[in-house]
């Protein structure tokens, strides 16, 4: 769904930022990474969001003393649904860069039919059809 989103090609992977405290938990040898620079595999079917076709994701991984901000919204995830795992990928336009501004966010959001968005410490829900 989320490649679908943005325009890319249904194999691409996309990895997920997960919170270290749940490495060992989701995926088999992990290795803590903020940079997202190894493959690990994945010990549950629960994430297929996350999971690359081989059965691997790419995890950032988030400390609360690296990340406080990020790890709390994956803290209070985990929480509501059992795993604090968020995808984690650019955001962007197929083709045309970054997106820079609220207004280009929401024309974003607009376009794909996406609903909510979390920017800071803000949560965005669109109320309309």
């Amino acid at each position: 769904m989320l490649n679908t989103i943005k325009g890319r090609e249904a194999y691409r992977p996309i990895a997920p930022c997960c919170r270290c405290e749940e490495l060992d938990r989701l995926f088999v040898s992990p290795v803590e990474d903020p940079y997202m620079l190894y493959f690990s595999l994945i010990k549950t079917n629960a994430l297929p969001a996350i999971t690359h076709a081989d059965g691997t994701a790419r995890v950032q991984s988030v400390r609360a003393g690296d990340v406080p901000m990020l790890h709390r919204l994956l803290q209070a995830f985990g929480s509501q649904t059992g795993y604090g795992v968020l995808c984690n990928t650019s955001l962007n336009y197929h083709g045309r860069g970054f997106i820079n501004s609220m207004s280009e966010l929401l024309a974003y959001c607009e376009a794909s039919e996406i609903r909510e968005v979390v920017v800071e410490d803000r949560w965005y829900r669109r109320l309309w059809p």
